[in-house]
């Protein structure tokens, strides 16, 4: 055993004193914050195009049913794709996908 005082070394001993002041004075970026509802990245399989029926070739019959807009961030880029549900009245083709953030049916108006 030593006699008399002993120096205590650092009290991380992962971080040596030298890392620790360089560390200090560094300044740290801006944290940004995660979105805890964001929605699952797209996978390639999944289709997104305006409404239109491929059996007719044609989107002259399409009956839309139900739409629902894209949403957004508060800074504008887009975090979910609208959504839309169609009736072709030519073939009797039923279809829902995801569609462009910039489609949105005829007479459409956000308000």
């Amino acid at each position: 055993m030593r006699s008399g005082p002993t120096r205590l070394g650092p009290r991380n001993p992962a971080r040596p004193p030298s890392a620790t002041a360089r560390l200090e004075g560094m300044t740290h970026p801006a944290r940004g914050r995660l979105d805890p509802h964001a929605a699952p990245a797209r996978r390639d399989d999944d289709y997104v195009g305006i409404p239109y029926c491929e059996n007719c070739g044609t989107d002259e019959f399409v009956y839309l049913e139900s739409f629902i807009p894209p949403k957004h961030h508060r800074d504008g880029s887009v975090s979910q794709l609208g959504e839309v549900t169609y009736f072709c009245s030519g073939c009797e083709d039923f279809s829902a996908h995801a569609v462009p953030a910039s489609w949105a049916p005829p007479g459409w108006y956000l308000g």
